[in-house]
């Protein structure tokens, strides 16, 4: 293989190796916590860092080549003409001529020794005088290298100070017999120094421009941290959200902060809501601000009775805000928790054909404009993100993970999403998820009121992922023997793991629970629940 043909296959072989390290590099790096947060600034400063170091790298390889190229072609060159040289004067034994070339050839810089050989091997002419007539001994510890146009390269060290070279060597011949033997020794050291130069001149390239840049992603991390600490205290101090007067906090998530808050105009008009807005020391994070601006167009898409209603949103003094109605009540989780018993199977119905009723409307409302299903699945049905009013109302809320058509994933994939407790199983291992997977938190959230308990309790995603696929849930008739079997079928439909057994839509669900809610002769309504809600929390209205 020519030295051009590895040059070649070097170059494309770093090409390679620099895209898989820069890609694995990336994805270690940015699941850091700093570089998370500076991702942006991290990715822009690494790809300088690349189009600096990269080319340069070429750069250095080719001039490293090219040395050693030219090196080694200095030397056979020299070889070749020292060996037609001395042709003529080798036959006839013009030992004196010989000894002239060989003086001439000692001048040289770089020049470790010359020698010219008989037919028997024995010096005739040698730049060092006493070596004459005896075998050749000032290289030690020969080792072959390679042979080029008939000239024999090896490797090895000699001289006084037993300094590293490289020698060449050629037959002379006439009439293609050997009539002798020239040799051509080259010392390193030009060499070396030469690479050197350009090694120190790319390592300085190399951590000059890891440290400027890596004190810019330090300085531009620093700057944004200051501004999200003035920004923190600033949104821990706001009173006010342009015309939104915060009261007070009532809920806290993960990702943002529920205040109950009035709508004040200047006419004097004013009206009590809920303002969720994204906790402080977020504020500064695009991962979240997204997730938000998200979850506030797609509530926004939607108007119905059983789902929130989004009034607002927006973003005043670097604060990204949602205003919603305000529900004066509780979630389906604290009057479970305030009841410490299973719900009176009429009451579970009709909070379930509330709450299907909401869900459908959200898994099938259409684009308004193009008449396009939007496929929004919640993926969060759990018992916090259900609202019961202490007038009876019955509310969905939390779109903050649902899934759209018309809006981005914000999902890696293998990454779960939603509240391990109300995992479906398809969520659990990864799959893709459709209505079906609200259908079986539904369905976890149908059997926790009937029974009383949560079907799953996880301490981990892993235990989760292991334990839902697999996991046999009992029939809810084994936990509540007094319920009808009929509910019993509809509620353990829900949780079927297999998706083709499982009910398919959630229409399907509300149409099951009307005919036995009419089988039942059920009369559970509005003002039953409000009743209920006042009795176990005292509320006077």
């Amino acid at each position: 293989m020519s030295v051009s043909e590895k040059v070649s296959t070097t170059m494309v072989w770093i090409a390679r190796f620099t895209t898989m390290q820069f890609t694995n590099i990336s994805k270690q790096l940015l699941s850091v916590k700093f570089f998370k947060q500076n991702r942006r600034t991290f990715i822009v400063c690494l790809i300088l860092w690349m189009v600096i170091n990269i080319p340069g790298f070429f750069i250095y390889r080719r001039n490293i080549v090219n040395l050693k190229d030219d090196f080694y072609q200095k030397g056979i060159s020299a070889t070749q003409i020292l060996a037609k040289k001395v042709g003529p004067l080798l036959l006839e034994k013009d030992i004196l001529s010989l000894n002239v070339i060989i003086r001439d050839i000692a001048k040289r810089k770089n020049i470790a020794f010359a020698a010219i050989l008989d037919h028997k091997d024995k010096d005739v002419a040698y730049t060092n005088s006493e070596m004459i007539n005896r075998p050749l001994t000032f290289i030690q510890n020969l080792r072959p290298f390679r042979t080029i146009d008939n000239v024999f390269i090896e490797t090895g060290k000699g001289g006084p100070d037993n300094l590293q070279l490289i020698n060449f060597s050629k037959d002379v011949l006439f009439s293609k017999v050997k009539i002798g033997k020239v040799y051509y020794g080259m010392f390193l050291t030009g060499l070396n120094n030469a690479l050197s130069k350009f090694r120190t001149i790319f390592l300085s390239v190399f951590f000059a421009s890891t440290i400027v840049l890596s004190a810019v992603l330090f300085l531009m991390d620093r700057s944004s941290r200051a501004k999200a600490i003035k920004n923190q205290k600033e949104s821990k101090s706001i009173t006010n959200i342009g015309p939104y007067l915060l009261r007070e906090k009532i809920a806290e998530g993960g990702m943002a902060e529920l205040f109950l808050a009035d709508y004040v105009r200047e006419d004097g008009f004013r009206r009590t809501l809920a303002v969720k807005k994204i906790l402080p020391h977020l504020a500064e994070n695009k991962d979240f601000i997204n997730m938000f601006i998200r979850e506030a167009r797609l509530a926004a898409l939607l108007r119905h009775p059983n789902v929130i209603q989004i009034l607002d949103f927006g973003k005043i003094k670097n604060v990204y805000f949602i205003a919603m109605e305000y529900i004066d009540g509780k979630n389906l989780a604290e009057i479970i928790a305030q009841i410490k018993e299973p719900l009176p199977v009429d009451l579970a119905i009709f909070l379930m054909l509330k709450i299907t009723a909401g869900l459908h409307y959200s898994h099938t409302k259409k684009n308004d404009v193009t008449g396009e299903p939007l496929n929004i699945v919640h993926r969060d049905i759990t018992p916090q993100n259900l609202l019961i009013s202490y007038q009876g109302e019955v509310k969905i809320t939390d779109f903050g993970i649902s899934k759209a058509r018309s809006e981005p994933s914000f999902t890696e994939a293998g990454v779960i999403k939603g509240k391990l407790s109300y995992l479906s199983p398809e969520q659990a291992l990864g799959q893709e998820v459709t209505c079906q997977t609200d259908i079986y938190a539904l369905g976890l959230v149908f059997y926790e009121m009937l029974s009383g308990t949560k079907v799953y309790q996880f301490s981990d995603n892993i235990d989760a992922i292991r334990s839902i696929p697999e996991k046999e849930i009992p029939p809810l008739l084994s936990v509540r023997p007094d319920i009808p079997d009929e509910l019993n079928i509809i509620v353990m439909k829900c949780l079927e793991k297999n998706l083709k057994l499982r009910y398919q839509v959630v229409q399907d669900i509300h149409d099951d629970l009307m005919k036995l809610k009419s089988k039942l002769k059920i009369v559970y309504d509005v003002d039953h629940l409000a009743n209920f809600m006042k009795m176990n929390f005292d509320k006077i209205n």
